[in-house]
């Protein structure tokens, strides 16, 4: 959840911050906009989408391994 938090408002930060300065560098409070908005949006949008995701069940079955050197008892 947390990952996807970070990806997501890392890549919305990035964008904000260095989208205004590519595209309008006469815009001098451009960076702001990554920084304040479209960083944390995606922080918040990116942990929602990793706790829903973590909360749909897995469709394989569990897998329980037998313990290693467990004897036996043969007839």
């Amino acid at each position: 959840m947390l990952l996807g938090g970070v990806i997501v408002g890392g890549i919305g930060f990035v964008a904000g911050f260095f989208g205004p300065i590519i595209f309008r560098p006469e815009a001098n409070q451009g960076p702001l906009l990554g920084i304040f908005i479209t960083g944390p949006l995606g922080f918040i949008f990116g942990a929602l989408v990793g706790l829903v995701i973590s909360l749909i069940p897995s469709r394989k079955p569990p897998v329980i391994h037998e313990k290693s050197g467990a004897r036996r008892d043969e007839p």
